[in-house]
C-alpha cells in the first residue's frame, strides 16, 4: 500500500480511542489553567466521536462540525480578546484538538491530532520549569508516537509492545541530535527556556501584612520558599533567621508595612563572623530577598537595603534567581534612632487593647529599665500558662487583649504581635519582623531548603546603647521551634507530611534526593544560557570562543550525529541472523558465494546443497552434510548446545578451494 493510500485509510475505533487517550493525557497537566467550558467542549467532542465510532458510524455531518467550531472559537476569542501569547495560543490549541477529534476519520487525521499533542506538550513545557512535568510529557510523546506506528487496524498486545519499543528506540536515536542542538545552538543573551511571564508562575508566601493566624496557614504548606547554599561556614540555628517584611503600623489587630520605604538605611558597624551564601529564590510576586541578619554585601545590582534593613529588589522575581549575600550576626548603630522612626515604632491606636496597655504599664512600673522590662515580659510568657499551638482559637476585635487574657493559645504571630504591643505601650520602639527560621539541610547536595512551613515572626526592639535587638518571644513557649523548625514539633497541628518523615526517615531521604534533582534540572538545564555555552567551549579547549566557533562546533556535532544516525538506520535495514546457528549458516553461504556459488534468496538449505554438489562434486559431501545439519538444527526439535557448537566449529573450519577465505 502506498503512503498516500495508507494516510487515506479509515482508522478503527481502537486507534481513535488510543489517540483520544493521548490527547487526554496531554491536557491533564494543563487542565487547571483552561476555562471550564473549553475542557467540557473537548471532552464532549471526544465522547461523541468515540460513541459514533463504537456504533460503526462516521464523524458528524460537516455542517454541524463547522457550526460547533465557529461558535467555540468565537466564544474563546470573546473571552480572551486575543489568540497571541503562549497562554491564549495554548488554550486555542486545546480547543482545536478536541474539534479535530470530532472530525477524525482517516490516518491522516490521526497524524494531525498527534502533531497537536506534540505542540501542546511543547507549549506546557515552555510555561513550566518542572522536571516532573517534563518527564511526564516525554512519556506522553512516547505513547503518542507508538500509536502512529500501529501497522494494523486490530493489533495484538504483542504489536503494542513492539510499537512501544520502536517508539522508544526512535526517541533514543533522536536524543543525541536534540542534545547537540541544546548545547550548541546559539543563545540570544539569556536562557532559551524563558518567555514573557503572565504572572501565573509566582508562588504564595509571606505578605506585607500580618494578623494572628496568617502564618498558621503557611505553616501547613510544604512549598519551597527558597534554597540557600553557604560557601563556607554555616551559622548556628539561633542565627538562621531569614529576614523578610518588617511591619511597623499596628491598628489594634493587624500589622502592616508602610508602602514606600526606600530611604537610605542608617549606617551600621558590623561585627561577628561573616557568612557568605547564595540565596536561590523561587518565583514570587514580591520584591524582597530573604537574607540573614544583617546583610552587609550582595551582588544583585538592582537590590538595595531599606531603612529597616530589608534587602529588596526593584522588580518582582518572576523567574528563579541566585543572589550572593554576606551577613554578619552583630551590628552597632552609628547614629541614634531618629525622632521619625521612634514615632513610627512606638505608635499605638487609641482605645484599642486597653487591658494590655494597663498590663504593660504595671510591669514597666516594676521594671523601669528597658532591658529589664523586655526580660520581665519574656518571663511572663515563660512561666505563665501560655500555650503554643498551630490551631489557636479565632480572635476578633482587640486581638492582643483576647490573646493575653482569654485564649493564651497561639502561634508565633500571636506572640510577636502581643510582645511588640506591650513594648510600645511602655514607650520602647518595637516592630514585628516576618520571615523564615531554620530550614532543612539537604545532605545529598549540600544546601538548605527553606519551606513555607518554616515561616516565622519575631520582634526587634530598640535599646539605647545597643541598637535594634532581635527578640523571639515564641522561644519562651516552644524552644524546639527555634532550635529545629516547625516540621520537627510533635503537636496535633503538624502536617501529615512531617509525621511521615518522622516515622519513615527513608521517605525524607527520598524527598531530599528529588529536591536535589529538581535543583540540578533548574541550574544545569533551564538556566543554560550564552555564558554557559562559552564556558562549555572553554572546557572543550577551544581558544577565544565566540559565536562563529560555536556555529562551527554545532555543524561538526550535527555532522557526526547524522552520520551515526545514518549508520544506525543502515544497520537496522540490514537483515542479520538472530542466533549463532543462523550466523554460522550465513558464513557458509558467504564462503560458497566467494567461489561463484551464491545462494538464491528463497532457496532452501538442502536444495542449495544439491546445486553446489552438481557444480562442485569435490565439495558435495561436506556441503550436503552441513546443510542437512543446519536444517535439523533450524527446523527440527530445539538443538542441544553440543550439537549446535559442533556445527559452528565445522563451518568455521570449512575453506573451499578457490575462495578468498582460503587465501
Amino acid at each position: 500500500m502506498s503512503a498516500t493510500a495508507a494516510d487515506g485509510a479509515r482508522i478503527s475505533f481502537d486507534e481513535l480511542l488510543m489517540i483520544s487517550g493521548c490527547l487526554a493525557l496531554s491536557l491533564i497537566a494543563d487542565v487547571a489553567e483552561l476555562p471550564v467550558w473549553v475542557t467540557v467542549t473537548v471532552a464532549v467532542s471526544v465522547a461523541i466521536r468515540l460513541a459514533r465510532a463504537a456504533q460503526g458510524a462516521d464523524a458528524p455531518p460537516r455542517a454541524i462540525r463547522l457550526i460547533v467550531s465557529a461558535v467555540s472559537i468565537g466564544l474563546l476569542f470573546l473571552q480572551l480578546r486575543t489568540f497571541n501569547g503562549l497562554s491564549a495560543g495554548g488554550t486555542l490549541l486545546c480547543l482545536v484538538a478536541g474539534l479535530k477529534i470530532l472530525e477524525t476519520r482517516t490516518r491522516r487525521d490521526l497524524r494531525v491530532v498527534a502533531m497537536i499533542v506534540y505542540f501542546l506538550s511543547l507549549a506546557m513545557l515552555l510555561q513550566s520549569e518542572s522536571f516532573w512535568l517534563f518527564a511526564y510529557l516525554v512519556g506522553v510523546t512516547w505513547l503518542t508516537t507508538s500509536v502512529q506506528l500501529r501497522p494494523t487496524v486490530s493489533p495484538s498486545a504483542g504489536d503494542r509492545r513492539r510499537n512501544l519499543r520502536l517508539a522508544g528506540r526512535l526517541m533514543a536515536q533522536a536524543m543525541p541530535i536534540a542534545i547537540v542542538f541544546w548545547l550548541f545552538f546559539p543563545r540570544l543573551g539569556g536562557p532559551l527556556w524563558q518567555l514573557p511571564d503572565d504572572g501565573r508562575g509566582a508562588t504564595s508566601g509571606l505578605g506585607d501584612s500580618m494578623s494572628p493566624g496568617d502564618i498558621t496557614d503557611l505553616a501547613m504548606s510544604d512549598e519551597v520558599a527558597f534554597r540557600v547554599r553557604f560557601t563556607a561556614q554555616t551559622p548556628p540555628a539561633e542565627d538562621r533567621y531569614w529576614r523578610g517584611p518588617v511591619l511597623h503600623d499596628f491598628d489594634g489587630r493587624a500589622w502592616t508595612r508602610p508602602e514606600a520605604w526606600r530611604t537610605v538605611y542608617p549606617p551600621l558597624r558590623f561585627h561577628g563572623t561573616a557568612y557568605e551564601y547564595v540565596v536561590s529564590l523561587e518565583p514570587d510576586r514580591h520584591h524582597w530577598i530573604f537574607a540573614l541578619d544583617w546583610p552587609s554585601q550582595w551582588n544583585a545590582s538592582q537590590a538595595y537595603l531599606t531603612t529597616d534593613y530589608m534587602l529588596m529588589q526593584r522588580s518582582s522575581t518572576m523567574e528563579p534567581v541566585d543572589v550572593i549575600v554576606t551577613s554578619r550576626p552583630l551590628i552597632e548603630p552609628k547614629d541614634p534612632l531618629t525622632p521619625g522612626m521612634r514615632r513610627i515604632d512606638t505608635a499605638l491606636p487609641s482605645g484599642r487593647n486597653p487591658r494590655s496597655m494597663r498590663l504593660a504599664q504595671t510591669i514597666h512600673a516594676a521594671h523601669p529599665d528597658a532591658l529589664d522590662f523586655v526580660h520581665a515580659v519574656l518571663d511572663m510568657f515563660r512561666h505563665e500558662e501560655f500555650f503554643y499551638t498551630l490551631k489557636p482559637p479565632r480572635l476578633a476585635g482587640d486581638t492582643v487583649d483576647e490573646f493575653l487574657f482569654d485564649s493564651r493559645r497561639g502561634f508565633c504571630g500571636h506572640y510577636a504581635s502581643a510582645f511588640a504591643a506591650l513594648m510600645r505601650a511602655a514607650g520602647i520602639p518595637a516592630r514585628v519582623v516576618t520571615g523564615y527560621h531554620g530550614g532543612t539541610f539537604n545532605r545529598f547536595a549540600g544546601y538548605w531548603i527553606i519551606r513555607q512551613s518554616d515561616a516565622h515572626a519575631w520582634d526587634e526592639v530598640w535599646i539605647e546603647g545597643h541598637g535594634w535587638l532581635r527578640v523571639d518571644p515564641t522561644s519562651m513557649i516552644a524552644p524546639e521551634r527555634v532550635e529545629r523548625g516547625l516540621n520537627d514539633i510533635v503537636s496535633a497541628g503538624q502536617s501529615v507530611t512531617s509525621r511521615w518523615q518522622q516515622r519513615t526517615p527513608w521517605l525524607g531521604d527520598i524527598r531530599l534526593r528529588l529536591d536535589a534533582l529538581r535543583l540540578l534540572w533548574r541550574d544545569r538545564i533551564l538556566r543554560f544560557d550564552e555564558t554557559s555555552q562559552v564556558r562549555l567551549l572553554e572546557l572543550l579547549h577551544i581558544p577565544e570562543p565566540d559565536g562563529r566557533k560555536l556555529v562551527l562546533v554545532l555543524a561538526a556535532c550535527l555532522t557526526a550525529g547524522m552520520g551515526w544516525l545514518t549508520w544506525q538506520i543502515r544497520r537496522d535495514l540490514t537483515l542479520r541472523p538472530r542466533d549463532r546457528v543462523e550466523r554460522a549458516y550465513a558464513t557458509l553461504c558467504r564462503r560458497l558465494a566467494a567461489i561463484g556459488l551464491e545462494r538464491a534468496p528463497a532457496e532452501a538449505a538442502e536444495a542449495y546443497a544439491a546445486r553446489v554438489a552438481s557444480h562442485r562434486p569435490d565439495l558435495a559431501a561436506v556441503v550436503v552434510d552441513l546443510c542437512r545439519r543446519y536444517s535439523d538444527l533450524r527446523y527440527a526439535r530445539p538443538p542441544a548446545l553440543r550439537t549446535a557448537a559442533a556445527f559452528i566449529v565445522r563451518v568455521r573450519s570449512f575453506r573451499p578451494r578457490g575462495s578468498r577465505a582460503s587465501s
